[in-house]
């Protein structure tokens, strides 16, 4: 990070210099006291649970000599520089903000139900082939997060890919105007955070919020296949709309594909011009997720092979579709959250798979955050498993009504009460030549069950 005067700070955050000198500058921003190194500035988060000013300290013996506060009457270190300010939440957004405008580059912001962060990757592993790209790690994708990428910028970076997360409404609009992004994508609006939205219609309106900054000469781009997406192309607005998809008049069009166990291979028309491109992952929900990333590879003037070795380049992040081979099985780990169509993704997937191995298990978890709809998407994610897996485990309250709907009729089902029970029940009744799926929202914690399957509990 680029360094900041202190008297620079003060006036960024409206701050007031408590103590210390004003002659300083900082070198990076952290909001964790064990990482916090000289030069840095610390910022004390006030959280549900948390207080980071009782950190203060620990941060001066770590090698840290400048903190904001936001709570005037404490015992500081004397020799800390201490800045007051209102908040120290919006203090450290206003930071962000003014780091990201220090330079001029093309931002990239990625929000919608399902894929996003899968997009997010796609599109850094395609834009990294020919430029130095800034994107999102890990789950830094709300309002905490979102700053601390903005403030790993250098003057290296050519572009930046921001992944926005949210679950109210009003959630990104708090992080999008320090993301300012030149180019707004949308992956689709599903059911994703229902019970505290109500409606898909708020959700669409939570999503659209990654568009409020876009004025003329930037570009919205979304899933032309959604149906709430799609009323984009017919409104008005001082931004341009380009959409991708399989049907009607997208921009990026699919025109062909085939799913196998192997991936896909995919036939694109761009301009008129048909591509073809293959990505190592199966199922037809990621066709959508290349998309996003072939559309902006070409506006960004890469060709086709350059597009296609980024495609190759993809790693996805931890638990999300995470293919490998143990005890001559085969284990889908995508473990890191779910909601219905991300369901029927994984399991369409499971289905590819499953024709090179004797037989396909589904551990399938609750997905949170559905509120009213939850015992029936979850019911209907059953019916659907049936069609797609051998055997089913049901994981946690919601899990019951998954087993409800794959029907004891239909081959081997069982219900178990959490991760511990699933690793248990899968660790007695696998056996070699098994493709095993793990799929549920991030609060069911069923990454612990490849414990189970890896032999390293029992």
């Amino acid at each position: 990070m680029e360094s900041i005067m202190i008297n620079k700070i003060l006036d960024i955050t409206s701050g007031e210099l408590l103590q210390g000198e004003m002659n300083q500058e900082i070198n990076g921003v952290v909001i964790d006291s064990r990482t916090v190194k000289p030069g840095d500035l610390y910022i004390p988060i006030v959280g549900e649970n948390n207080n980071g000013h009782i950190f203060i300290k620990d941060v001066f013996k770590n090698g840290g000599t400048i903190t904001l506060t936001q709570e005037k009457g404490m015992d500081f270190p004397g020799k800390m520089t201490v800045i007051f300010v209102p908040s120290t939440l919006e203090a450290m957004k206003a930071l962000a903000s003014y780091h990201r405008h220090r330079y001029t580059l093309p931002v990239i912001a990625i929000t919608g139900s399902s894929g996003k962060t899968t997009t997010k990757d796609l599109v850094g592993a395609v834009l990294s082939q020919k430029h130095c790209i800034l994107k999102t790690q890990g789950n830094f994708n709300n309002e905490y997060g979102i700053p601390q990428t903005l403030f790993q910028l250098e003057p290296k970076h050519e572009m930046a890919v921001i992944e926005m997360g949210m679950d109210h409404l009003g959630d990104i609009t708090k992080s999008i105007n320090e993301v300012d992004p030149d180019i707004s994508v949308i992956t689709n609006i599903g059911l994703t955070h229902i019970e505290i939205l109500k409606t898909q219609e708020n959700i669409f309106l939570a999503k659209k919020e990654i568009l409020q900054t876009l004025g003329n000469g930037k570009i919205a781009l979304v899933n032309g296949d959604d149906p709430f997406l799609r009323k984009l192309s017919f409104e008005e607005h001082a931004f341009k709309v380009k959409s991708f998809g399989f049907q009607g008049e997208n921009d990026l069009k699919l025109l062909d594909y085939t799913s196998h166990s192997r991936g896909l291979n995919m036939k694109m028309d761009w301009e008129g011009q048909m591509e073809s491109y293959t990505f190592t992952f199966p199922g037809k929900h990621n066709i959508y997720n290349c998309m996003v990333a072939i559309w902006l590879g070409h506006y960004f003037k890469m060709t086709q092979p350059e597009i296609q070795k980024g495609l190759d380049a993809f790693v996805p992040s931890q638990n999300r579709m995470d293919i490998f081979s143990v005890h001559e099985m085969m284990v889908i780990n995508d473990s890191y959250n779910a909601n219905p169509d991300a369901m029927k993704g994984a399991l369409d997937v499971l289905n590819t798979m499953k024709t090179d191995y004797k037989r396909s298990i589904a551990i399938l978890g609750d997905m949170l955050e559905m509120g009213d709809y939850g015992p029936a998407a979850h019911f209907k994610t059953g019916e659907y498993a049936r069609m797609k897996a051998d055997i089913l485990i049901g994981v946690g309250p919601l899990g019951e009504d998954i087993c409800r709907g794959y029907g004891s009729d239909n081959g081997q089902v069982y219900h178990v009460s959490d991760a511990k029970a699933a690793g248990e029940c899968v660790a007695a009744i696998m056996t070699a030549g098994d493709i095993i799926l793990i799929k549920a929202s991030r609060g069911m914690g069923l990454e612990k069950t490849l414990d189970y399957i890896k032999g390293e509990k029992k």
